[in-house]
């Protein structure tokens, strides 16, 4: 077993969970393009429904799934967590979660997902439960499905609630309308819903009918009193129970299914409810839900010494990528979260990536700056000036993964102010920004804040600048040469090496500390952030690895920065993000000094950070770093974790010995970028797989504990067969011709590469 809390399936697409007791939720999340929703291994979570300019109802704010039988009620979650008196597992896989439950003599299945229709104005999920009669007499287990709200205000002590509900023939379950003057630009009246499959046996609008006074969600008073009480709601908080009886025979078996959510009509509720009456039609849905996402994360899988890292990689590292490619950091859609995650997509699915790219291009300024976030039916900008250079990075991975560049880079898209410019133009625009939002000393400003959400003040006064996206522009600006070049636009490829020259020399000279390592921003004051004569935050772990990634160092510069790092960063948990951490918040920097030293970016192994220093690490051939830079990203090979994180997904911290008893816990799981970047690092740089326009290019840099490994990508339709063999040669060959340079062209059907290391 991989921890005490679960293991990988042997293929690696499922998770299981043996135990609902875990000192912290781990989480699964379903979603299509506009309705997400997630639950935990104890059937934790709630559901989103969200228009394009992020205008949210929540139909789901908390759910519960009940079985009452023989006087007995009972959670099907598996809570309460001290009731040992049964037994439980739960199954995480792509695209659904099951909870498993035997108690009083009756085994029951929960399941729940998310079907993949897809509509602006219709976001539901769907829980199924299975049941099984394990006794020798008849049973009658009632099956109650409760979905908590805020429609008509939160649940309040000495609220004020003039909500009235009723029960009516309309639906088989309970709905209520729910008005919404902005979505998707105009007006829309909505039903937020609950339905069974099944004939009704009971319900509850009421909340304090169902939860009780003194209740939870979890154990709610109505399952000790016999079930659902068919109660009105006049007056009070309001909420959804709904109630079917199954009658088993002695070993019997039965099915019950509930779909929650919100649509644009009763009429629309009685279809999905027709839609979903009967344990056939939801197999099928779900199944066609599994084989979406199978069909996405298909293009590339990996087969190495590590089977943990192979299942992670090859099933639930795309799937988080999906997500966020769509759904951002879920809590708010963040602009640079979309297109970071979807560049990280396009190693797996780079159609669906181009897709999505092309939706962050219409939230794009015609000036070509992007915005931090779209929330509440408005374009936020917050003053972050690293947004747009996302999209470059993006453009770059899905036009070298699909090739064609040149009719990929024609189409046109939208800016937000309804204006449109090919793809080709909003990366031009977006990288002639920054190069134009320049401060002290010519480097680009850091305004109110960058990557590293936490330096809000450095630039607010307009003179303070960012070393670190300085570099990140660099990057763009050289991938945007590269994209010229396939339009034969001569005049910006001239200009983006004039450029390159020019900011090379800039970071050179007004980048790098004394002691060798590179800054990360110079405040408004011309303070340096991240510089040697600094008591707290002295170097910073994401400039270092950035003066790599670029390319905007010298090869001997590069080394110093990273040995640097090395000596003041790394220790047994991973690398720190900054060193030492503050201790104070600090004016002239911003809000990282508000998180407790070894929290997140204040000193924390901030894994977004350390899977970029993976790919530096790779990209200088340090096989050694690269093989330690694994072993501490990975949740369950980094040895100060120890499986208290969730080991199916990664999360975007680890705490540091600063936080006492929280050192080595994880922070936020799946809403963070490290699964993804990680994904990408492990791809292009580890793997060395680099797309180009004429084919694979192969530069790898595997472990120093790998002696040989596997990687087979689809690549434009053509299935590659990477085999590594570390030989003692550098050699790259591809159906038993030398690959020059390591590229090996694009090609069709079935190709055969051989990488010698």
């Amino acid at each position: 077993m991989l921890n005490k809390y679960g293991d990988f399936s042997e293929s690696g697409d499922k998770f299981y969970i043996n135990t609902p007791n875990i000192e912290r939720n781990w989480y699964n999340f379903f979603f299509t393009d506009n309705y997400v929703t997630f639950t935990s291994q104890a059937g934790i979570g709630e559901g989103i429904l969200q228009d394009r300019m992020g205008n949210r109802i929540m139909p789901v704010k908390g759910r519960g799934l009940y079985a009452v039988c023989d006087g007995e009620g009972w959670c099907l979650n598996g809570l309460p967590v001290y009731d040992d008196d049964k037994k439980y597992l739960c199954t995480h896989a792509p695209g659904y979660t099951v909870i498993e439950l035997e108690k009083h003599g009756v085994r029951t299945e929960y399941g729940l997902f998310v079907p993949n229709e897809d509509s602006p104005t219709t976001g539901y999920e769907v829980a199924w439960v299975r049941v099984k009669n394990l006794t020798g007499e008849k049973k009658t287990v009632k099956m109650i499905a409760f979905c908590d709200n805020d429609f008509d205000g939160a649940y309040r002590y000495q609220g004020y609630n003039v909500f009235a509900l009723h029960k009516t023939d309309d639906v088989n379950g309970l709905y209520y309308g729910v008005d919404s003057g902005d979505w998707n630009g105009g007006f829309m009246h909505f039903e937020s819903f609950i339905t069974c499959g099944q004939p009704l046996d009971g319900w509850d609008c009421a909340r304090n009918a169902f939860i009780g006074p003194y209740g939870t969600i979890f154990d709610p008073r109505a399952i000790h009193e016999g079930g659902c009480k068919n109660s009105d709601c006049i007056a009070e908080k309001s909420a959804f129970a709904v109630q079917t009886a199954l009658e088993l025979e002695p070993s019997g078996e039965g099915f019950c299914s509930f779909i929650m959510g919100v649509t644009e009509s009763v009429d629309r509720v009685n279809e999905l409810t027709a839609r979903f009456d009967c344990e056939e039609k939801v197999s099928a849905e779900l199944d066609a839900v599994i084989e979406k996402y199978k069909r996405s994360a298909s293009g590339l899988k990996i087969s190495t010494p590590d089977k943990e890292l192979d299942k992670l990689f090859n099933n639930w590292l795309p799937y988080q990528a999906n997500l966020g490619s769509r759904w951002a950091r879920v809590g708010h859609l963040g602009y640079r979260d979309m297109t970071g995650d979807t560049d990280a997509l396009a190693c797996v699915d780079p159609a669906l990536a181009f897709e999505r790219l092309k939706r962050a291009m219409t939230y794009q300024y015609s000036n070509g700056y992007a915005p931090r976030s779209i929330e509440d039916g408005a374009i936020r900008d917050n003053n972050f000036a690293d947004n747009t250079v996302w999209l470059t990075f993006a453009g770059h991975s899905v036009v070298n993964e699909l090739g064609d560049g040149a009719a990929l880079l024609s189409e046109e898209v939208e800016y937000n102010d309804g204006t449109k410019g090919s793809v080709y133009e909003h990366l031009c625009r977006s990288v002639d920004w920054l190069y134009n939002f320049r401060g002290l000393h010519g480097l680009i400003k850091i305004w109110e804040g960058d990557w590293n959400d936490c330096i809000t003040r450095a630039g607010r006064e307009g003179k303070g600048v960012s070393v670190w996206l300085t570099m990140a522009w660099y990057r763009a600006n050289s991938q945007l040469g590269e994209l010229a070049e396939i339009m034969g636009d001569k005049e910006r490829v001239a200009l983006c090496r004039e450029r390159a020259e020019e900011m090379k020399k800039i970071v050179d000279e007004f980048g790098r500390d004394e002691e060798g390592w590179y800054i990360y921003a110079r405040n408004d004051a011309d303070r340096r952030i991240g510089a040697h004569e600094e008591k707290e935050g002295r170097i910073h772990l994401a400039s270092q690895v950035w003066a790599v990634i670029s390319d905007i160092a010298d090869k001997d510069k590069q080394i110093i920065a990273m040995d640097k790092a090395e000596e003041l960063l790394s220790d047994d948990l991973g690398t720190a993000m900054v060193a030492p951490p503050y201790t104070y918040y600090d004016r002239g920097i911003g809000t990282i000094g508000i998180k407790h030293p070894g929290v997140h970016e204040n000193g924390g192994v901030y894994l977004h950070a350390m899977v970029w220093k993976l790919a530096a690490d790779a990209l200088l051939g340090r096989a050694g770093r690269v093989d330690w830079d694994i072993r501490h990203i990975l949740p369950f090979r980094n040895p100060v974790v120890d499986g208290r994180a969730e080991p199916y997904v990664m999360s975007n911290s680890y705490m540091e010995k600063e936080t006492g008893y929280r050192y080595g816990t994880p922070g936020q799981s799946w809403r963070t970028a490290s699964g993804q970047r990680f994904m990408k690092s492990m791809t292009n740089f580890v793997f060395g797989i680099k797309p180009t326009q004429e084919g694979l290019r192969i530069e790898p840099c595997l472990p120093t504990s790998w002696s040989r490994a596997e990687v087979t990508k689809i690549f434009r339709g053509a299935v590659y067969h990477i085999k590594y063999l570390r030989t003692g040669r550098s050699r790259v060959t591809f159906n038993g011709k030398p690959a020059r340079k390591g590229l090996v062209p694009a090609l069709d059907g079935e190709v055969e590469v051989l990488c010698e290391f």
